[in-house]
């Protein structure tokens, strides 16, 4: 008995380490991971180009000059080849000084590239060049929309692509329609987004790859993905940013994941005539927010993200009032002291309660040693003398526990962090401190609050506690310096608190003592 209760601090912060190193490595797949390919329905027209091995493709793509899309949020080149997007960069992204380029030509098919079902509309899709209305748009405050019309005619056969771009808006629509003899035809088509993304980085901590909305509420992942699944969106996604097919008059369309090549793809299968809406840019409930379907599902905190959203929430006012995700992120830690004082000061009341009964425990072990039943009784008997509840140090940190989770999970995942400022060398707090100031501070600031707390354990488990300081520098050295920030942060404040709570303590017996005395 009196072994377990001396374990109740250390129980806490190994609950804590294995909660975030459970997520990381377990919960979080490794970037680097390899999917095994999925095969698409036998009636739609994917092996096809498979097995006719175009190769000059690229050649071809690189010889025809792009018609290009500029608005206030991104740049985009379409081919006329086959009226797939070649490049996409968005402008308000940076990555090492130059824009993140969200889509390449570098893949067996190119983004919003279409494999037709007959093979007459698809040896058109591949042989001839599109006709457009413009070969260069551009929006702005002045014109804020516009469609890029693409056309190609052989024989009775026709093939229409319509794009309808707004400006300062990442979604666009996308069109097919096939006209034989000039009358409408539903002619059966795929369209592909792939290979991942441009800005596809082999960073940890993150989801990389293909992602599906189901019954609204489940998401699925890579080969989860059922081939022609319905679903109500499926996207490719990175760490900040995600392109994502959308139904425009429907609430679900036909989709699916493939690994070709090496790279991931997402496919939606259509009949044309057919609309579909396509989200291009960052995972930011802002900029999602003018898209249906529930598409602000795929930013995801883990488990505890019915915390981590209005967490999020407050911090981005926070940012609005400060002007400093820094400022806002040691704020917001205040506020969450702040809200939890209550159950700290009670835990903290409840170790030193523990370290005074140590000398009595002890004692006991000694009178009863080799009775375990009569030791525990008496250990019992004493806790109910002096009032003490042994888990007391130890469940009130466990309640805080999910909340910690949610913040460590938007602290490593929003993408307000990305490329957001603190102060000096501190200049993106989405990475690593680059001279690991903050996790040596948030290591010294551990070990001087172990210090400090009231000694409950044995020797051979206050040398373990010791070591834990030493853990969570190392661990936290490659984490982004705003969740490393918290950590020195709440660090800082519990030992203030510490301070506090001991001189409420010790004025709190002393009065104790004299109406004993009195």
């Amino acid at each position: 008995m009196e072994n377990n209760n001396n374990k109740n601090l250390l129980i806490a912060l190994l609950i804590t380490t294995l909660l975030i190193i459970g997520y990381t490595y377990f919960f979080l797949p490794s970037p680097n991971q390899t999917q095994k390919v999925e095969k698409k329905s036998p009636t739609k027209i994917e092996t096809n180009r498979l097995v006719s091995n175009v190769t000059p493709k690229q050649n071809v793509l690189k010889k025809i000059k792009p018609i290009i899309i500029n608005t206030e949020n991104y740049t985009m080149k379409i081919s006329p080849l086959n009226g797939s997007i070649v490049s996409l960069t968005l402008k308000k992204y940076k990555i090492n000084n130059k824009s993140v380029e969200l889509v390449k030509s570098e893949g067996k098919y190119n983004t919003l590239e279409t494999v037709f079902e007959d093979k007459t509309v698809e040896n058109l899709e591949e042989t001839s060049v599109y006709r457009s209305n413009a070969k260069k748009i551009t929006l702005d405050s002045n014109n804020k929309i516009s469609r890029l019309v693409l056309t190609k005619t052989s024989g009775d056969i026709t093939i229409i692509k319509t794009f309808t771009f707004r400006n300062n808006i990442y979604a666009f629509d996308f069109s097919v329609k096939v006209l034989k003899n000039g009358k409408p035809t539903k002619e059966e088509f795929s369209v592909y987004a792939g290979p991942d993304l441009g800005d596809l980085q082999k960073k940890k901590y993150s989801h990389l790859g293909a992602v599906a909305l189901v019954d609204n509420n489940k998401i699925e992942t890579d080969k989860k993905i059922k081939p022609d699944m319905n679903i109500h969106w499926i996207a490719l996604e990175s760490k900040y940013f995600c392109l994502a097919f959308l139904p425009k008059h429907s609430n679900s369309i036909l989709g699916g994941y493939a690994n070709l090549k090496g790279g991931n793809y997402v496919y939606a299968n259509l009949s044309a005539p057919a609309q579909i809406e396509i989200y291009a840019g960052p995972k930011s409930k802002q900029t999602i927010a003018p898209v249906d379907h529930h598409l602000d599902k795929i930013i995801r905190f883990g488990m505890f993200g019915f915390i981590g959203k209005p967490l999020l929430y407050v911090l981005n006012w926070l940012y609005s009032i400060f002007g400093n995700y820094g400022v806002a992120i040691i704020i917001l830690t205040l506020i969450i002291r702040l809200i939890f004082y209550p159950l700290s000061f009670k835990s903290y009341k409840s170790m030193r309660e523990m370290a005074k009964l140590q000398p009595k425990l002890k004692e006991l072990q000694a009178k009863h040693k080799g009775k375990p039943d009569q030791l525990n009784k008496a250990t019992m008997e004493l806790y109910k003398k002096h009032k003490v509840n042994p888990f007391g140090g130890c469940l009130p940190m466990i309640i805080q526990i999910p909340v910690f989770f949610a913040l460590y999970n938007v602290l490593l995942n929003a993408i307000q962090l990305r490329g957001a400022p603190f102060v000096f060398w501190i200049t993106d707090l989405s990475s690593k401190d680059p001279y690991y100031i903050l996790p040596i501070i948030m290591g010294l600031t551990m070990y001087v609050q172990q210090k400090l707390t009231p000694v409950t354990g044995d020797p051979t488990q206050q040398k373990l506690m010791m070591f834990m300081p030493l853990i969570f520098t190392i661990m936290f050295m490659g984490f982004p310096s705003g969740l490393v920030l918290y950590w020195t942060t709440n660090n800082i404040l519990t030992l203030l608190q510490q301070l506090i709570d001991s001189q409420i303590l010790k004025s709190q017996e002393k009065k104790l003592k004299q109406n004993a005395q009195a």
